[in-house]
């Protein structure tokens, strides 16, 4: 027997259970709040940004938002989805290719998105048309046109639309996303830069949110460099800030303001512009580009990169400003640190520098002469100048004879000595000395961390190369090149570093060459059978220095000094036997002694220059 209670919780039970419709063992009910002490499921609540779009198309059903649960097991999808679309007020139709079965549990969910989950765990897609849905696999809607019904234009204004509508294509349609066409269905109109899209009106209002996120005007800001040169602090912020960029610059290729690897050239330019073979156009305020970050697309998985640049730096010479365009603010606010943070006045100094060359050169000579005439025999000793032996040999045999000059004509006599046996003796002593010095006092301003070159050499001719002219077959003149090498005297290259307490540190190399020996050649001419001198090498001689971090305080001289060079030569000529006899020996010798000797001396004197500001700075403090 039941009680009152029992009957009347029975009667809503049955009540209850008759709104169920269950069809094989899907079941789907009514998701009104119930009024028992059960909590329905709670539902995630989704993520919205303002920077994200939702990519999925909208699913608009008719009663789409009509909130239900659906219980599947193992259903047959074709089924599954003929109860949503008799929910939905909606006509279906199966592709051949739609098949298999479903399972899931839904609660208190719309029917757009319980249909719009079916699909995508399904893997299908759907054209709604007129009150009827087509749902096909998602390989059957690659090799369908149906979605595209209509053709639509969306302008682009800052980007390039190719990549845009490659963007959409790999990323946005193709990708079995429901409510949108499962097919590469953007084109591009060159001539005006526009999106063509054939598709749906959900395609359509999907694209126009994707390309007014990512059409956006690029945001130039300009930076200007009062102490460095722009392209200097350019290339510092590519290298320093963004290292795996791709350099324009000078020497990596390229043109155009957008072109990598290059020495890219923007912007200015004169008016006109010049005339073919007039030579080179007037430029005005070129810019050049330093280097870009992100230029070549990417592709993670099947997501596909617009492949444009986020970043590019480019400087202007002629101006002083240093140009960013595009990338994010932070990377804006960045360079914009780095430029106040390094771009600073650089020290400088004024080098006084004297570079002196002593040379000492001297000689010692001693000479005998001895000579000794007989009508039997005549002997000599030494270098006298005179031609008396010559005239009074010693004869053998014979009375004498004349000898002849260049003109055949009678020079002297020479005939035998018939005078009384006569010695003669003479001695020379002669001592030379010689002194030079060779002065260069240049005076620089060095800038802290630039190098400075004083070049004080000369040109001369290293070798001559000497061939024989030919005139149809014949043998002409002669005709030389000359090999012209310039590192003859004294240059001096130096880098400076001026530290605010005071001192210059050095980096110096100071190299000297002089001419030592010019090697001669005589070239024979076939045709005129002369020989010509020519010089076939020079030698040098060098005295180099490579000196590092040389400190000196302002106002005070460094000496460099030491650079000494040194030749002594000695000659002797002496009498067999008689020329080695000690003391008395060297009577009979002739002695000739050379000494060369040179030194190379640099003086350098740093005077650190010293703004007014600088001035008042220190006054200050």
């Amino acid at each position: 027997m039941f009680n009152c209670k029992e009957i009347k919780s029975l009667s809503v039970g049955l009540a209850a259970l008759a709104l169920t419709v269950t069809i094989g063992y899907i079941s789907i009910a009514s998701a009104e709040p119930m009024k028992a002490g059960v909590e329905q499921p709670a539902l995630r609540t989704e993520y919205k940004s303002a920077d994200s779009i939702q990519l999925d198309g909208a699913v608009s059903l008719t009663n789409g938002n009509r909130r239900i649960s659906v219980s599947l097991r193992d259903s047959d999808l074709k089924q599954a989805l003929r109860m949503i679309a008799d929910k939905a007020g909606l006509n279906i139709i199966f592709h051949s290719s739609v098949e298999g079965t479903v399972t899931l549990d839904l609660v208190n969910v719309t029917l757009n998105d319980a249909f719009k989950m079916i699909m995508q765990a399904s893997d299908l897609s759907y054209v709604l048309d007129k009150g009827t849905l087509l749902v096909m696999s998602k390989d059957a809607s690659l090799e369908s046109d149906v979605a595209k019904q209509n053709m639509m234009i969306i302008p682009v204004k800052y980007g390039d639309a190719s990549k845009i509508a490659d963007f959409l294509n790999n990323n946005i349609f193709s990708t079995n996303r429901p409510g949108l066409s499962n097919n590469k269905i953007v084109v591009t109109n060159p001539a005006t830069n526009e999106l063509v899209l054939f598709g749906t009106k959900n395609d359509y209002a999907m694209a126009q949110k994707i390309v007014a996120k990512l059409d956006t005007k690029p945001i130039t800001s300009t930076y200007r460099v009062n102490y460095t040169t722009p392209k200097e602090m350019a290339e510092l912020i590519c290298n320093s800030l963004f290292p795996d960029s791709s350099g324009g610059g000078s020497g990596s290729g390229g043109g155009g303001g957008f072109m990598t690897g290059g020495a890219a050239e923007v912007g200015g330019g004169s008016g006109g512009g010049a005339s073919a073979g007039s030579g080179k156009a007037i430029e005005m305020g070129a810019g050049k580009l330093a280097c870009s970050i992100n230029v070549n697309a990417t592709k993670e998985s099947k997501l596909t990169n617009l492949g444009d640049r986020s970043l590019s730096v480019m400087y202007f010479p002629t101006t002083g400003v240093i140009n960013v365009t595009g990338g994010s603010d932070s990377q804006r606010e960045m360079i914009a640190q780095f430029i106040k943070d390094n771009d600073r006045k650089q020290p400088q100094a004024f080098m006084e520098m004297q570079i002196i060359e002593l040379n000492e050169s001297g000689s010692k000579t001693f000479n005998n002469t001895w000579d000794m005439f007989s009508p039997f025999f005549s002997a000599g000793f030494g270098n006298t100048g005179l031609t008396t032996n010559n005239k009074y040999p010693t004869f053998f045999h014979g009375a004498g004879y004349d000898v002849l000059d260049e003109d055949m004509q009678v020079d002297y006599h020479v005939n035998r000595y018939k005078g009384p046996i006569t010695i003669s003796y003479r001695v020379n002593y002669l001592i030379e000395n010689g002194k030079g010095r060779v002065l260069a006092n240049p005076k620089l301003i060095v800038t802290n961390g630039q190098e400075s070159l004083i070049d004080l050499t000369s040109d001369y001719i290293e070798s001559t190369e000497a061939q024989i002219m030919a005139t149809g077959g014949i043998a002409g003149g002669v005709q030389k090149t000359y090999n012209i090498e310039k590192d003859n005297g004294i240059s001096v290259s130096m880098t400076p570093f001026i530290s605010p307490d005071g001192y210059v540190t050095l980096n110096i190399t100071p190299k000297y060459a002089t001419i030592k020996e010019q090697v001669m050649d005589n070239y024979y001419d076939e045709t005129s059978g002369t020989s010509t001198p020519i010089i076939a090498a020079t030698l040098l001689q060098r005295r180099n220095l490579d000196l590092s971090n040389i400190r000196i305080k302002d106002g005070e001289t460094l000496v460099l000094g030491g650079l000494i060079q040194e030749t002594e030569t000695k000659d002797i000529q002496k009498l067999p036997f008689l020329g080695d006899l000690p003391y008395i020996g060297s009577f009979f010798r002739n002695t000739t002694t050379n000494n060369e000797k040179t030194e190379l001396v640099i003086m350098l004197t740093p005077r650190i220059i010293k703004d007014s500001e600088d001035v008042n700075v220190t006054d200050n403090l």
